[in-house]
């Protein structure tokens, strides 16, 4: 096992993406062959496609999440998974995720220190870019379904540690603002309640909250943004939020560290509020960006070495695909690239979700 690691970890380092210079162009579809290979090697031998293992060495039990990463992450490197697999398996696929579905409408079990909210985000992009189904009722939107529940649900939030608090609304209030069962009223009872609740001087959620540290809040924010995003709704504090990303990046171009879903956040920070606020700090933008991707660039060998399961992969996948909208001339592929929060490909609750008396 020990000459096996080596020669990985040799042959990736002797990889071209590892002796890039600063500003060379980055071949995202490199990058995609061996994110792809890397997956391929993690599908449960013997099943249909759609079933895989959490990373190398884990091959006790398929994974829910695994299966939805995997989804996720051929559809952010650019993939149209309804034309590039046929409908056997993409029905194999979406009837694999379902396995995992509980009568109470949440899939399970859940990652380790994930909630069933974020599994149910996890699951409703998947069965969105499969053309699938979910099996029963989502019953966790019934805690917040009603403009008289929202905001008592909303202070229920841990918003002082609401990196991790953030993921009940990601999979939770965000999702369902994409259901059939949603009101305009709801939704603006929610942006609302946010606007109201965002500091002024930061753009941070939330407004006389001590965060429990630094990292919170962009953890916090980027589950958050996309209902704003993907509701037509312009978030308020765009320049704001551009300063406080930009003074939270460290001098080797990293947030938290390289790998790390905060990396993506970032990312994803700058990238839509750099759509609101094109003109503020551009230069500064453009210039963390850079800092960024050579960074990531050269930990790329480094990052497999320490063989990631496939969400952290996914993170990573999705924070090149950022750099791509960023930085476009430099990180380039025959395909567009897109991120886990931008898409809305992967927030198709109306289309995915099941109806009442749905078995």
């Amino acid at each position: 096992m020990k000459q096996i690691l080596i020669l990985t970890l040799t042959a990736l380092l002797l990889s071209p993406l590892a002796a890039l210079h600063a500003d060379e162009p980055v071949s995202l579809a490199a990058i995609r062959r061996e994110a792809l290979n890397y997956a391929d090697a993690l599908q449960v031998p013997g099943k249909p496609i759609g079933w895989y293992f959490d990373r190398p060495g884990k091959t006790n039990a398929p994974s829910l999440y695994a299966s939805c990463d995997v989804a996720h992450m051929r559809t952010v490197m650019g993939e149209d998974l309804q034309k590039t697999l046929t409908p056997t398996q993409r029905n194999a696929w979406a009837d694999h995720i379902n396995s995992f579905a509980r009568p109470d409408g949440t899939y399970g079990p859940a990652r380790a220190n994930h909630s069933p909210q974020h599994a149910n985000g996890m699951v409703v992009g998947a069965l969105g870019v499969l053309g699938g189904k979910q099996k029963h009722p989502v019953r966790l939107y019934d805690a917040f379904d009603s403009v008289e529940k929202a905001g008592p649900w909303l202070e229920t939030v841990d918003w002082r540690k609401q990196w991790s608090g953030s993921h009940l609304f990601w999979g939770g209030m965000h999702c369902f603002s994409m259901s059939r069962r949603c009101t305009d009223a709801w939704r603006n009872a929610v942006l609302d309640w946010l606007d109201a609740n965002l500091d002024p001087q930061t753009g941070w959620w939330r407004k006389g909250v001590a965060h429990a540290g630094p990292y919170e809040p962009l953890g916090g924010g980027a589950h958050i943004w996309p209902i704003y995003q993907h509701n037509n709704r312009r978030f308020p504090l765009p320049e704001r939020v551009i300063d406080s990303i930009l003074a939270l990046q460290k001098p080797d171009g990293a947030w938290l560290s390289y790998g790390n879903y905060m990396e993506l956040d970032a990312l994803y920070g700058l990238a839509y509020m750099r759509s609101l606020a094109p003109q503020h700090r551009r230069a500064d933008i453009l210039e963390a960006a850079r800092r960024h991707g050579r960074g990531l660039v050269a930990q790329w060998p480094v990052f497999f070495a320490r063989k990631p399961d496939l969400h952290v992969l996914l993170g990573a996948v999705g924070a090149f695909g950022l750099l791509q909208q960023l930085l476009t001339e430099t990180y380039t592929d025959t395909v567009k690239w897109t991120d886990i929060f931008s898409d809305a490909r992967l927030y198709q609750t109306q289309r995915v979700e099941a109806t009442e008396g749905s078995r």
